[in-house]
Parts: structure tokens; sequence; C-alpha cells
């Protein structure tokens, strides 16, 4: 077998085996989806849309009054996870004087 014709079966297979993984891949613009997608319950998405850990204009966008969400930024959400802003003033100034 020649060196284009393994080159040419290793890129079908890679193909069938992307077509195969696309079946089980959430549909990561539709809500419900992003929340099944970062395992979490509605009210704790909820919360992440109200403090601005998932923010308009990045995490989504409106479109005729509906959410849509951008799959690349959700991956990264879950992929980076999220660290709440340190609001504790003794942890804010230990930071500071850390230049952090």
């Amino acid at each position: 077998m020649s060196e284009q014709a393994k080159l040419d079966l290793i890129l079908t297979e890679l193909l069938n085996l992307k077509s195969e993984l696309d079946l089980f891949k959430p549909d990561l613009t539709i809500e419900k989806e992003v929340i099944h997608f970062l395992a979490i319950d509605r009210r704790t998405f909820k919360k992440y849309l109200d403090d601005g850990r998932l923010v308009e204009g990045v995490h989504y966008y409106n479109e005729h009054n509906k959410r849509v969400y951008v799959p690349e930024e959700i991956i990264k959400f879950k992929k980076g996870g999220y660290r709440p802003p340190i609001t504790n003033p003794k942890a804010q100034a230990v930071l500071k004087e850390f230049g952090l």
C-alpha cells in the first residue's frame, strides 16, 4: 500500500469517527443543552447569567428575544472554570499587598 493510500485511509477513518461523534455532541446554542453540558441546574445557570459569569456578547447574544449561546465560548467557560471575584476586604488587602 502506498503512502498516499495509507493517508487517504486514515483521513477516511477520521472523518467517519468525527461523523459518529457528532451524533452525541450537544447543540450548545440552546440553553437546555448548555445547562446539561455544564452539569448544573437551572437555578445555578440563572445565577451565572445574573452575576455576569456568562456575559452577553461573549457567551451568548440575543436574537428575536431569545438567547443564542456561542458554543466555542461555552466550551472555554467549562474548561477554564469560573472563579468569582474576591469580595472579602481582608483577602483583597492581602492580594493588593502582593500586587495581585
